[in-house]
Order: structure tokens, then C-alpha cells, then sequence
């Protein structure tokens, strides 16, 4: 299972979630500390990042508004000169752009 994952959350569907959990909270007799964890994640959630990327001679130059490292595979090249191998299998060359200090979660 996936440590981090992203969800779309509409406003209506975070209100529902939250009221669920609370209702949960309140009726259950175990403990809650679990359900108390998940809404303090939920309240200062934010909708999905805004990543720009810059592209300038067909190759990316700068990232910004990712709060966490992008994966760059350019295919542009020879075989030969591609190093890498992304995940079905095609040629190409790799490199991580750094996660935006600015938008650090």
C-alpha cells in the first residue's frame, strides 16, 4: 500500500468525510486518537499542486510548485546515448527535478 497518495476531494466531499469521521469518533468506544490524526491532515489539506514546468529548446529548465521531486525522462536521442529505462521499457535519459522549497509540505 502506498505511504502518500493523492485524492480529489471535492469542498462537499471533505465536509462529508469530516462529518463521517467525527460521527465515528463520537460513537466509537475504542480509541480515537487515529480518527483525531486523519481530520488534523484533512483540515490544512490543499487541492492538488500547481506545478509549472519550464520548457525552453524542447528541454525542461525549471520546475516550480512541486512540493515533491519530478521524475524527467526525455527519449530525445540515439539509443545508444539513452541510459535509462523508464517504466515500460523505452530509452531514455532521467534526472529528478528538485522538490520547490517555496512549497514545501
Amino acid at each position: 500500500m502506498e505511504n502518500n497518495v493523492w485524492i480529489s476531494l471535492s469542498v462537499e466531499d471533505r465536509a462529508l468525510l469530516r462529518e463521517a469521521l467525527i460521527r465515528h469518533a463520537r460513537e466509537s468506544a475504542g480509541d480515537t486518537a487515529p480518527i483525531a490524526q486523519l481530520l488534523q491532515k484533512l483540515e490544512p489539506a490543499r487541492p492538488y499542486p500547481d506545478i509549472t514546468i519550464g520548457v525552453y529548446g524542447g528541454q525542461v529548465q525549471w520546475t516550480l510548485g512541486n512540493p515533491f521531486p519530478l521524475r524527467v525522462c526525455d527519449y530525445d536521442g540515439d539509443k545508444c546515448d539513452l541510459p535509462d529505462l523508464d517504466e515500460d521499457g523505452q530509452w531514455c535519459r532521467q534526472w529528478f527535478e528538485p522538490a520547490d522549497a517555496g512549497n514545501a509540505n
